[in-house]
């Protein structure tokens, strides 16, 4: 009888398992590299904003019987001209804004422009976690010799 009693407990709960759906995507759906080239005081200039291969976040909700799992890619941005080349990614700004990597991504906004006083290359970044209003803005300075530094923009809170 004991037996009986066990094996039913593992079917039923076998049955349980096997029950749950699970629905997996991927945010973008595919790995990419978006390459920009250009030529700014006569120094060639090239950066690639790309995912990286098989790291991501990942983030799980639960509705019914159904699992889902959600993917956000990991990116970095590589800028690379003759005399050098900086790759960066969130982590090289963790230490600054003390998130938490395992459920915060990178994304690049943008190239803002080129200061021919400070010979330094500007983009905007944010660091954020998907799918929630936690964001920090990041613009990133690289010079043409190389150096780079970073600024984390505060806002008035006059809503």
């Amino acid at each position: 009888m004991n037996r009986l009693l066990i094996l039913l407990t593992f079917t039923i709960f076998g049955l349980t398992l096997n029950a749950q759906k699970v629905k997996e995507s991927y945010h973008p759906k595919v790995p990419f590299e978006q390459r920009t080239d250009t030529t700014i005081s006569a120094t060639d200039i090239s950066w690639i904003f790309r995912s990286i291969s098989d790291e991501h976040i990942t983030q799980e909700y639960q509705d019914g019987n159904k699992l889902f799992k959600y993917y956000y890619r990991d990116t970095e941005l590589n800028i690379r001209t003759v005399n050098f080349e900086l790759t960066f990614n969130k982590m090289n700004f963790q230490d600054s804004i003390g998130f938490e990597p395992g459920v915060f991504t990178m994304n690049f906004l943008g190239f803002e422009g080129f200061d021919e006083l400070t010979s330094e290359l500007q983009f905007f970044l944010t660091i954020n976690k998907p799918d929630t209003d936690w964001t920090y803005p990041i613009y990133l300075y690289v010079n043409l010799n190389g150096s780079s530094r970073f600024e984390l923009p505060t806002f008035d809170e006059d809503y």
